[in-house]
């Protein structure tokens, strides 16, 4: 079983982020997605709702520490 679902979760995530924010979603991506192949997960849904979960989490809490964007 592979993870590949979650490609298209991952680039829309990182879509219009900053780079700290898309390097944390590519680390919880990956740890998602060897929880899943691991069988740790009950089905593809489940992974993806705990991928969100993380992912925007992750990205609030680096928005909320850094005083600037620089785009």
């Amino acid at each position: 079983m592979t993870a590949d679902f979650l490609m298209p979760l991952v680039r829309q995530l990182k879509k219009d982020q900053d780079s700290a924010c898309g390097r944390a979603v590519n680390r919880i991506s990956s740890l998602v997605s060897l929880k899943f192949e691991a069988g740790i997960y009950d089905d593809k849904f489940e992974a993806e709702r705990d991928f969100r979960k993380l992912a925007e989490a992750a990205c609030a809490r680096i928005s909320e520490d850094t005083p600037f964007q620089m785009h």
